[in-house]
């Protein structure tokens, strides 16, 4: 009997030992979050990861901090962005692009697209009016971007966005220099 007391009270000690160091990080818990970009199948270095405090069960399968040995050396299953958190649905062999989907890529004039325009942003693909009072034409409703290459002296990118097969397929034939990019409200 005494044995169980004592067990009892060593565990009600850890208890009230890790309510206490969980008070004292504000009520958050170190994950590890995206620090620099890593393309589908590029295995994620130390380099590549940050750590950051978040509110416990913000997000299912949370890659921790302290799981950080586990993630170095995988390969990422999906295009990772800065500031991103990670979850272990996003390492591992490549799913990307996913079902229905794929990516296009298009040369954009300057001032044909955002001036701040980063990978993962919301946009819709606009095509010229074809005749004077046309309106324009909606070649992908709703894309993401993937990749924005380094401007040229011009202002010129290679913008690289997913969106389903057939507006890919629309995005990828349209005349280099010709689409637009609209971009939309994050998350909406």
């Amino acid at each position: 009997m005494p044995y169980v007391v004592a067990g009892s009270m060593l565990v009600l000690g850890a208890v009230v030992v890790g309510a206490v160091a969980f008070v004292k990080v504000g009520g958050r818990v170190p994950v590890l979050v995206v620090g620099a970009p890593v393309q589908v199948g590029q295995v994620i270095s130390a380099d590549d990861l940050k750590v950051v405090d978040i509110a416990p069960g913000t997000l299912a399968h949370v890659a921790f901090a302290d799981e950080e040995k586990q993630v170095v050396g995988q390969p990422a299953a999906v295009p990772l962005v800065p500031d991103e958190v990670l979850t272990w649905q996003l390492i591992g062999a490549a799913s990307y692009p996913p079902a229905g989907y794929g990516v296009a890529t298009t040369q954009m004039k300057a001032g044909a697209y955002p001036p701040h325009l980063v990978a993962g942003a919301r946009v819709e693909v606009v095509a010229p009016a074809s005749a004077a009072g046309a309106a324009a034409q909606v070649v992908a409703s709703l894309a993401a971007v993937t990749e924005v290459s380094t401007p040229t002296d011009s202002g010129d990118v290679v913008v690289s966005v997913l969106a389903d097969q057939n507006s890919a397929k629309a995005v990828s034939s349209a005349t280099p220099g010709s689409l637009s990019l609209v971009l939309l409200p994050a998350g909406g």
